[in-house]
């Protein structure tokens, strides 16, 4: 069961009296209870009140308050999360917004489930008010499109997760067969609640038009309400109240026979979000007219499902009801494409999009005080001081996680156009690349035009760097990749580039429950980090809580050391090559150390590709989630997985193509090779490069219910391990970096085919000096060891391996204990 062992406290209004509201409370309650939830119900319309009492409205809410506080605290000592069901108004005030503040207070995550069709009236009144309370919430939930929209203008982001609706209850009569033509007699069903909101008056009116043209007709109004009696004076004055029922108040389990007696049935709400009546009616197989206020044209399409009209207008009411009883075979379709539609709003279809949002709101950050301070405060200045804008970027890549995807490739093809104008502009390389093609970024007008470009490959960067540089780039600082693919590079990156980059890694690290703050260890080799640790930098790791670990020279005795820090550490995350963590869980394991209770809650891992068995080793030795990443500092931040398994692109600033050997792209689950565009590289154009590795796009979406596109699967870089003379287990990309960083090197192999013979191929222009080979001896010796024969071979070319891939460290040497 999906919800097995969930201790939620669910609050919200009850029955009686029936609404929309109340029913889906009592409904959720009873269909998470089915699915082995341990459901405490808050009722905020309790308790019940002498009828004298309850009809003083403020009165009847200041008496509950008390009541509602008190059982709220105390149920918070016993259940996992809160799901607060929330409307406009007064009740926000007093039922929801105290729910998600105790919630907080007591650590408890809260799913706010907003409602009700007046929300963006509610919100312009006190948008400051409002949002106080509501920044308490985990995450926000409504059933509409349109809600998601009101509280994205209002800068809060609203997951859409629709009304539940009982299709066990609400389904056609049994003996429904396609609707013949109404003689006479038909009977038209208003299930609204009888308040100048609904607008009763207007159906009211809309039936005498229809009753002129059918007599016989009928008109049940089902719902209580203060309108009561003027509706019934003006069915009076307009010579129709004989054929006016007012039902009253309906329970739900009474509604699907109303429905299933009515021909049509109508809604002639002025302000509506996603109507429970309107879908219950389709379920029911009975035609509905609608007013097309709010959220309903996103739920009902006009002349396919329901027939919409103008709210207020009786006349066009009317109209829309008369062409449904004179036009048997259009109305059988509309019936039938509501039953289609009605049936994706089951339970089987909802309850996992709300368990994605339980386990999502649940694993999120809840940090100590320090952490809060370091992620609010104190990074967010560290970036302001570097230039930085990763702090404003993180609260917008918050926000557009969750985007559709018709929102995202719209922002995608936006910032496209704005980078290629600026690089045909500003950039020397492509003003001459656009100039000699015909390429003009002005005619670009989808996504796919990207593609009459050709592929930029690190040997075009290579030989032409400086020309990369845009006139008006802003803090340019050099960089080199780690030669993955075999084939060093050199490079430039601005501040812009650079803040996006750490916003995307910082938004990925809080999908896992960890942010900026917690205690980590990184595992990692460059010499940027590992040779450039000045004191500001050691201070600077100790206020973020940062330990390195060098992730080269792994013997038997730093290993140790290592295990020794990390007990004593006790990170609650890591960050590093998944070959390298292996071999601390390996070497741990052999001694007998175990590191499974240390409270590490996610392990990352990049730079390699993850392998199965080194994913399961890792999680079994460090007890806790493996989250793969993927990217580099040439190609950005690309992607990253997420707690529910999908490969998430960072699709606000990365167009990722997959294409085939003519550059050309492949569609979604077709293997091909890794192309991606970064959106924010305006000083330092990557425009369609070639990253060297091979990859497919994703064909579902994830569970999660971010809009985000996905990579399905990533092949490419592969790292293995090398031996010293004296046993020490180093990573290969210890000896990456002697060659990568020499200036002639095009690319290279370093194959260890013994522990005393190493033999390094090299694609070198010019040819190696005298000294500079010299320099590569010393430094490789230096690392493997002073008797190691280290033969150095100019070729022309480095063959791939046979699988396709290409593997740029290679060890013959068995290591004991090596992952």
């Amino acid at each position: 069961m999906i919800f097995a062992g969930l201790r939620i406290a669910l609050v919200g209004p009850l029955p009686p009296p029936a609404g929309g509201m109340a029913n889906q409370t009592a409904q959720l309650a009873r269909k998470l209870r089915e699915d082995g939830a341990h459901v405490q119900l808050l009722a905020v319309n309790g308790p019940h009140l002498p009828p004298w009492l309850a009809r003083i409205r403020y009165l009847r809410a200041a008496l509950r308050l008390p009541v509602h506080l008190w059982r709220l605290w105390r149920t918070a000592n016993t259940v996992d999360l809160f799901h607060i069901m929330a409307n406009s108004g007064w009740s926000w005030h007093l039922q929801a917004a105290p729910a998600l503040w105790i919630a907080s207070l007591k650590g408890k995550p809260a799913l706010l489930n907003y409602r009700g069709g007046e929300a963006a009236v509610f919100f312009a009144r006190a948008p400051r008010l409002v949002a106080f309370s509501l920044r308490r919430a985990s995450a926000i939930v409504v059933p509409s499109a349109y809600l998601a929209g009101v509280f994205e203008q209002y800068g809060h982001t609203a997951h859409i997760v629709p009304n539940v609706l009982d299709l066990q209850r609400f389904t056609r009569a049994t003996s429904a067969a396609p609707r013949a033509p109404v003689a006479d007699g038909p009977c038209i069903l208003v299930a609204r609640h009888l308040e100048a909101l609904y607008d009763n008056a207007s159906a009211v009116r809309a039936f005498a038009i229809v009753r002129e043209a059918f007599p016989a007709a009928r008109l049940v109004l089902a719902g209580g309400g203060p309108q009561r009696a003027a509706l019934a004076r003006l069915a009076r004055s307009l010579g129709v109240l004989d054929a006016v029922r007012f039902a009253g108040p309906v329970d739900n389990a009474a509604m699907p026979a109303l429905y299933q007696a009515s021909d049509v049935v109508l809604n002639p709400s002025l302000a509506d979000n996603m109507p429970n009546s309107v879908l219950e009616a389709l379920a029911c197989g009975v035609p509905v007219v609608s007013t097309n206020v709010g959220g309903i044209p996103a739920l009902l399409q006009d002349g396919v499902t329901a027939l919409l009209v103008p709210p207020g207008d009786p006349a066009a009411m009317a109209q829309a009801i008369l062409s449904l009883l004179r036009d048997p075979p259009r109305t059988q379709a509309l019936v039938d494409a509501g039953l289609a539609h009605a049936a994706t709003f089951g339970w089987p279809d909802i309850a996992p999009r709300l368990a994605a949002h339980y386990r999502r709101i649940r694993a999120a950050p809840r940090p100590g005080a320090y952490t809060r301070c370091v992620a609010r405060w104190l990074f967010p200045l560290h970036e302001w001081i570097k230039g930085h804008h990763s702090a404003r970027l993180l609260r917008r890549l918050e926000r557009s996680q969750w985007w559709s995807t018709e929102q995202l490739q719209e922002w995608q093809l936006a910032r496209l156009r704005a980078l290629l104008r600026h690089a045909g502009e500003h950039v020397p390389y492509y003003r001459a690349l656009f100039a000699r093609s015909g390429f003009d970024p002005e005619q670009v007008r989808q996504l796919a035009d990207l593609s009459r470009l050709p592929l930029l490959r690190k040997v075009d960067i290579a030989s032409a760097r400086d020309s990369f540089k845009s006139a008006r780039a802003v803090g340019l600082r050099p960089f080199a990749t780690g030669g993955s693919s075999g084939e060093p590079l050199q490079f430039f990156l601005g501040r812009r580039r650079v803040s996006h980059d750490i916003a995307a890694k910082w938004r990925a690290t809080r999908w896992w429950g960890v942010d900026i703050g917690d205690r980590e260890a990184v595992l990692w080799g460059s010499p940027i980090e590992l040779h450039a640790q000045d004191r500001v930098r050691r201070v600077r790791d100790a206020l973020l809580r940062t330990t390195l670990l060098p992730a080269f020279a792994m013997s038997p005795d730093r290993l140790d050391g290592y295990v020794r820090q990390l007990r004593s550490w006790r990170p609650r995350m890591l960050f590093g090559y998944p070959s390298a963590l292996c071999r601390i869980a390996s070497h741990a394991s052999a001694r007998d150390l175990p590191l499974d209770g240390l409270g590490v809650k996610v392990a990352f891992v990049t730079a390699e590709r993850l392998y199965d068995e080194q994913r399961a080793q890792i999680a079994a030795a460090f007890g806790c989630a493996v989250a793969n990443g993927y990217g580099g500092r040439d190609a950005g931040f690309i992607a990253h997985e997420c707690p529910e398994g999908g490969m998430h692109i960072t699709a606000e600033d990365i167009i990722v193509e997959i294409v085939d050997g003519q550059g050309q792209p492949l569609p979604p689950g077709a293997t091909g090779d890794i192309v991606v565009t970064h959106l924010a590289t305006q000083d330092y154009p990557f425009i369609r490069y070639a990253t060297g590795d091979v990859g497919a796009l994703g064909t579902e979406p994830c569970a999660c219910g971010r809009g985000l596109p996905l990579l399905q699967k990533i092949e490419g870089r592969s790292t293995d391990f090398l031996t010293a003379v004296d046993g020490t287990a180093m990573h290969g990309l210890a000896l990456v970096y002697i060659v990568r960083e020499l200036p002639q090197v095009r690319s290279f192999k370093i194959i260890q085919e013994s522990l005393l013979r190493t033999r390094v191929l090299l694609v070198c222009l010019p040819r190696l000096d005298a000294a500079t080979r010299t320099a590569i001896v010393t430094g490789f010796q230096a690392r493997l060891g002073a008797q190691v024969d280290i033969a150095i071979d100019e070729v022309d070319e480095i063959a791939a391996e046979a699988s396709g891939k290409y593997r740029y460290v290679v060890s013959a040497v068995t290591q004991a204990g090596s992952p």
